[in-house]
């Protein structure tokens, strides 16, 4: 009977072993990946799920009615652009061209987005996709081995999105600092820094390092503008499910917070 209790009790203990296992597990999952979960939910449960650029702007009070200069991102997700095409759209100035990711990965569609967008006369800029369990120098020269900045091309970019699985939020965030440092070094221009507007207001705000570099906000909505909390921002990315002649496939879409003068002023001299 004694060793029928102990054991009893062994499993007992095994049971919420596991139950405080999985919880821990759940937690972890949701903390680390949320803001791909509201990414995915904003896409699927959003009332634009598809958003026409050009039929955006002719609503009523709309919330874009002030703005005219708009643009791109893209990468090798994408496919083949059809550049003019998209160089026909008045109202698309500016592109984003996603280079490289992490330490080693160069976009297949760089290249030609590169060269094609450029020759067509709509504005460029090259991004870097950061990958936070990866060194943050080795990223750099990744990127800076790849882009070849010209005179008329937007600052560089840093993409930051998630957090990392292998080291604190501070290392993180001193990574992501070298990374920024090290590039501007090199190109002699401020980057600028992407990300999503829960990410920015709970990791970047309140930290004067990072106050000084110009500002890219991703908040998918095209009822409301970002929250007072992130700031100023200089570009807006407002849904990740544009459609535009030209492109295939949905695309990000985004907006300058001023006329096409001060973008340009922007550019690499």
């Amino acid at each position: 009977m004694a060793r029928r209790r102990s054991r009893k009790k062994k499993n007992k203990s095994r049971k919420w072993l596991y139950i405080f296992l999985i919880t821990a597990i759940i937690f972890y999952a949701s903390y680390y990946y949320r803001f791909e979960i509201y990414g995915l939910y904003k896409f699927y449960f959003s009332s634009d799920k598809l958003v026409d650029l050009k039929k955006e702007k002719q609503k009523t009070n709309s919330i874009f009615e002030k703005y005219s200069i708009f643009g791109l991102d893209v990468s090798q997700y994408q496919k083949k652009i059809n550049w003019s095409k998209v160089a026909e759209d008045e109202n698309i100035k500016f592109v984003f061209i996603r280079a490289t990711a992490g330490k080693d990965f160069v976009d297949k569609k760089f290249n030609y987005n590169w060269k094609e967008s450029k020759k067509n006369k709509i504005i460029r800029g090259a991004y870097h996709y950061y990958r936070p369990n990866e060194n943050s120098r080795l990223q750099a020269q990744n990127f800076i081995k790849t882009v070849n900045l010209e005179p008329g091309d937007l600052p560089p970019v840093l993409d930051i999105e998630r957090f990392s699985s292998v080291q604190s939020l501070t290392s993180l965030k001193n990574g992501v600092l070298k990374w920024l440092k090290i590039v501007e070094e090199h190109y002699g221009v401020k980057p600028i820094l992407y990300t999503y507007q829960n990410f920015y207001i709970s990791v970047f705000r309140g930290d004067k390092r990072f106050e000084t570099y110009p500002l890219w906000i991703a908040y998918y909505s095209t009822k409301s503008k970002p929250d007072k909390k992130v700031g100023d921002w200089i570009f807006w990315q407002f849904s990740e499910s544009g459609r535009v002649e030209g492109i295939s496939e949905n695309v990000d879409l985004n907006v300058f917070y001023s006329d096409y003068e001060t973008l340009k002023s922007l550019t690499i001299k």
